[in-house]
């Protein structure tokens, strides 16, 4: 019987890998789209949740959904095509762990493209943060059992 033995460094050249100067452009674009595909979906969220406030005759008019949902289409195919030379445009981490488990890219290039994915979601949360730190943005509340959580609305 034959045994044959598995490359001892197979990680850590995928890592070498994920570590180059074309992966660390496409992680760069996998930033940028997530986070302009982030800030304009929570963004036309919120203003359309700050006009429904301001005029409560809009409140429960459908028109606003199809401004949000207009928005989040446009956003994605942008996002998407932001980042479609670079990275594949995952832009969503599932997208990329679907690539993962498939085989389409490595182990560590998913965590790296995780890792500028989550980041972007947060600066970009973060620059809207800021941006409406003077305005009253509604608040929602959902309580699950006694713990209470806050979402914006």
């Amino acid at each position: 019987m034959l045994i044959r033995k598995m490359p001892p460094l197979a990680l850590s050249s995928r890592f070498r890998q994920s570590i180059t100067p074309d992966a660390l452009r496409s992680y760069l674009a996998e930033f940028i789209s997530t986070f302009f595909f982030v800030f304009a979906v929570v963004g036309s969220s919120m203003a359309s949740k700050k006009t429904e406030k301001l005029t409560p005759e809009a409140e429960g008019d459908p028109s606003s959904l199809v401004t949000v949902a207009i928005a989040n289409t446009f956003a994605l195919s942008s996002a998407v095509y932001i980042a479609a030379g670079a990275s594949g445009g995952h832009v969503n981490p599932a997208v990329t762990f679907g690539m993962a488990v498939g085989g389409h890219i490595s182990v560590p290039t998913a965590l790296f493209y995780w890792l500028s994915q989550m980041l972007a979601s947060v600066f970009a949360s973060l620059v809207l943060r800021v941006m409406t730190v003077s305005q009253v943005i509604p608040i929602s509340f959902i309580l699950f059992g006694t713990h209470q959580f806050q979402f914006l609305t």
